[in-house]
């Protein structure tokens, strides 16, 4: 009997060790658990993280889309005044060269009226030399006539 009772205490002691071990595998598993859920939200607080960080790069992409539809937009607009100013710049060339044609005649019309008027002039002044020659010859005549009386 004192040999029953001392299989027995081994075998309670090795239940004892058994549930030691037990009890400390519990523990570990416990404590694996703890980390596991600790990791899970860390994980879970990351997920947030990106998924803000997803959000703002999104609302950024968005911007720098309507940014370059802006962009376009205003090209679109340099392109037509361009365009504009071109058509501009050709009539000005075409209203200079109206002009330069004018003034070319305006100064061939000026000598030709300058030349014309100074005919006038000319023929002017030898019609009257001619006429007051004639008065001269006239009363030179009658001076003559006079003076042989």
């Amino acid at each position: 009997m004192e040999e029953t009772l001392k299989q027995i205490l081994v075998e309670l002691k090795e239940v004892r060790s058994n549930v030691n071990g037990l009890t400390q595998g519990q523990k570990e598993m416990r404590s694996d658990i703890n980390d596991l859920t600790q990791g899970q939200k860390e994980m879970r607080s990351d997920i947030i993280d990106l998924a803000q960080s997803q959000k703002e790069m999104r609302s950024d992409i968005t911007d720098l889309t309507q940014g370059q539809k802006e962009m376009r937009s205003d090209i679109t607009d340099l392109t037509q005044g361009q365009k504009k100013m071109r058509s501009d710049i050709n009539d000005l060339k075409h209203g200079q060269k109206r002009l330069e044609a004018g003034l070319e005649r305006l100064q061939k019309n000026i000598v030709v009226s300058i030349s014309e008027y100074t005919e006038k002039i000319v023929d002017y002044v030898d019609d009257k030399t001619e006429a007051l020659n004639k008065r001269v010859y006239q009363v030179e005549t009658d001076l003559q006539r006079l003076s042989k009386q």
